[in-house]
C-alpha cells in the first residue's frame, strides 16, 4: 500500500481534507516504520488506523460510540468487517485508502441523522 509512514500520512491528510474536512487527525504514536492515528470525526464517530511500513500491516476501523462497526485490515490477508456483522471477516483484494475512507463516509452520513 505505502512504502513509508510519511507517504501513508500524506495520503491520509489529503483524503481527510477532501472527505472529512471538519475531522481532526490525532497521531497516537508515530515512529520511523509504524504509526497509529485516529481521525476524530464527531462526538460519535472516529476512524482508528494503524500502518507498519516494515511488514505492510494495515488496519482501518470505523468506531461508533466506542465500538467497531466496520473495518478493513490485512492480518493474515486482506478482508473487511461488514457493517451488519463487524466481527465477521470477508476476504477481498487490497483496497486503496480512498476506497476505505469513501466507504466509511457513506456509512457515517446516514447515521449522523439518527
Amino acid at each position: 500500500m505505502y512504502d513509508s509512514v510519511g507517504a501513508f500520512l500524506h495520503e491520509l491528510e489529503k483524503l481527510k481534507q477532501e472527505l472529512f474536512p471538519d475531522a481532526r487527525l490525532e497521531i497516537v504514536y508515530s515512529r520511523l516504520d509504524k504509526a497509529s492515528i485516529r481521525m476524530l470525526i464527531d462526538a460519535s464517530f472516529l476512524v482508528d488506523m494503524y500502518f507498519n511500513a516494515e511488514n505492510g500491516r494495515c488496519d482501518f476501523s470505523l468506531i461508533k460510540r466506542g465500538r467497531r462497526i466496520f473495518g478493513y485490515d490485512n492480518l493474515g490477508k486482506w478482508h473487511y468487517h461488514p457493517v451488519d456483522n463487524p466481527a465477521h471477516h470477508i476476504n477481498c483484494d487490497a483496497p486503496t485508502m480512498r476506497r476505505v475512507l469513501e466507504e466509511m463516509a457513506a456509512i457515517i452520513q446516514p447515521q449522523r441523522k439518527k
